[in-house]
């Protein structure tokens, strides 16, 4: 190269057509290679916020089942805890008030009666 090309005057060589024109080629599929890109980034960040909502829902889905299952749990042991305590007082009671449970359980539960004891049920009639 000379100076006068480097100067770009009017004595300075002007590329070739073709030169131009792979040049300009070159240009747009750069523009076009990069808006895929962009459209490729964006479609692949949409998915990814797709599946983070649903994978979120389906753990919320999971967690509200989990805490009702807990909740009957808890309240299976509070039943449980109600039934100990009843066993304990039972346990700690006396002869004579052992015997007087026994005897209600087993009116209440077993339907027994003492000997010349009469029981009278109430139907109620429509």
């Amino acid at each position: 190269m000379n100076k006068k090309d480097l100067k770009r005057g009017r004595n300075a060589k002007k590329p070739a057509k073709t030169e131009q024109i792979g040049e300009a080629e070159g240009k747009g599929s750069r523009k076009i290679s990069s808006r895929l890109a962009f459209v490729l980034i964006a479609v692949v960040a949409v998915a990814f916020l797709i599946y983070s909502l649903v994978s979120l829902a389906n753990i919320n889905s999971q967690r509200n089942e989990l805490r009702q299952e807990l909740n009957a749990l808890t309240e299976d042991i509070r039943n449980e805890d109600l039934k100990i305590e009843e066993m304990r007082k039972t346990y700690n009671q006396s002869e004579e008030e052992l015997s007087k449970y026994i005897e209600q359980k087993a009116r209440d539960v077993l339907d027994y009666v003492k000997e010349g004891e009469r029981i009278f049920e109430i139907v109620a009639g429509d």
